[in-house]
């Protein structure tokens, strides 16, 4: 694209100088569909099968069922037990737990719904506290409400924007239960640290990977090194059918719960169950239809090629930002390898202003969060958690949302064209 920065406009014989966009064309949309999901969501739409669950199990033992390992029950005959799903379901669910190194693997129809059943599966319970990290999407923190569970926020790190596993420390009480760690932009969280933390303390940890499919922690898939790890399908993620999410665990008693609560779980349930297994298996209707699964089978193959164009384009703009001193990049922890969702940056000086002029120059750029977690209207009144740095942290925040393919290095370079102009 030309650096041209100005042109000459005409009006009433008069010349005047105009300011031109470095970039006039759109970056691509975050949907971004191959021949395969065409392919797939055909065969699954040719087969007369849009839903393939129904609830009940039928002579089948609840506990025995549902908690058949993904990749058994994916070997199962298309119309037996379909109380678990139907084909492209079960493939979706084998192919999550494959990757992640998890026994199970859970679909449902969104994170915030996968959120919730891990939660129930966890065996939370009214007036149980879970540890939130302030900084994400309000659905880490509301779906907890579903089993009764109380968020408390806890601040983040300011350089990986994860959280902040000190205070998460400082805020434990004798009502804490869980953990909820965010992989925020992409970026795992500190996973060794947290794990760590919740062991001494008897807590769940919960994984919330709707923006880190494909991250690794030592070698290991985020999603695997908690208790449940959940991801995302929506438009916008990584891996996309519309809407959709999965929970994936090693847990058989998490996966069972997980697998009720889906589906209407208090049929299923039986006279002779203890008062653990009864708990939270009243069940909602969160399951995903085939029609989303076959999609999402198409994306899921593509995840590790779109993964590298990701990673390239932030690594791209990371080394060509580096010369101006007031960004700060979000920091990936050593041992980690991050799946970028999103660049997310620190401007120390002038955030507001420097949103302007990108905008000006065609390059969106997001400028932080409206409000943190704590500073929602459901919670500000109610909640004791000051979380005073991530507020500073929110205020320099910006974030550029178009590393997917097919954006290209070309596109990335448009992005530090107009930042060394715009700096200049």
């Amino acid at each position: 694209m030309s650096d041209v920065a100005q042109t000459l406009l005409s009006v009433d014989g008069a010349q005047t100088r105009v300011s031109v966009p470095l970039r006039t064309r759109p970056f691509a949309a975050s949907t971004y569909p191959s021949p395969r999901e065409r392919e797939l969501l055909l065969d699954a739409y040719d087969s007369g099968e849009w839903s393939g669950f129904r609830a009940g199990i039928g002579e089948r033992d609840a506990r025995e069922l549902c908690t058949l390992p993904s990749s058994v029950v994916r070997e199962l005959p298309p119309h037996e037990s379909r109380f678990l799903g139907g084909r492209y379901v079960r493939m979706l669910e084998a192919l999550f737990a494959a990757r992640t190194g998890c026994t199970y693997a859970i679909a449902c129809n969104s994170a915030t719904s996968g959120l919730a059943m891990a939660a129930g599966a966890i065996g939370l319970q009214p007036g149980d506290e879970v540890l939130v990290p302030c900084m994400s999407f309000h659905a880490t923190a509301t779906a907890m409400l579903a089993f009764g569970g109380v968020p408390v926020f806890v601040e983040v790190d300011p350089e990986t924007l994860c959280l902040d596993v000190a205070d998460a420390e400082a805020k434990l009480t004798p009502r804490t239960r869980a953990i909820v760690a965010v992989h925020l932009g992409g970026i795992p969280a500190a996973m060794t640290s947290i794990v760590a933390l919740a062991r001494r303390a008897g807590l769940a940890v919960i994984e919330d990977c709707a923006q880190a499919p494909g991250a690794r922690v030592g070698g290991r898939e985020v999603g695997s090194l908690g208790d449940a790890g959940v991801f995302s399908l929506v438009e916008t993620k990584s891996i996309t059918c519309g809407e959709g999410g999965v929970v994936v665990t090693n847990d058989p008693r998490v996966a069972m719960k997980c697998r009720l609560i889906r589906n209407h779980g208090e049929g299923a349930a039986e006279e002779h169950w203890s008062d653990d297994e009864l708990t939270n298996v009243v069940g909602m209707n969160y399951r995903l239809t085939e029609l989303q699964a076959a999609v999402a089978v198409g994306q899921f193959e593509q995840l590790d090629a779109r993964n590298r164009v990701r990673n390239a384009n932030a690594r791209q703009l990371i080394a060509g930002l580096r010369g101006f001193h007031r960004l700060v990049p979000q920091r990936c922890d050593d041992g980690c390898d991050p799946a970028y969702f999103v660049l997310k940056l620190r401007d120390r000086d002038d955030r507001d202003q420097l949103v302007r002029a990108l905008a000006a120059e065609g390059i969106p750029m997001v400028p932080g969060y409206r409000r943190l977690l704590h500073q929602h209207p459901l919670f500000v009144r109610r909640s004791r958690d000051a979380c005073p740095r991530s507020v500073a942290i929110n205020d320099e925040l910006l974030w550029f949302s178009h590393l997917h393919p097919p954006n290209t290095a070309d596109d990335m370079d448009d992005v530090l064209r107009a930042f060394a102009k715009v700096l200049s």
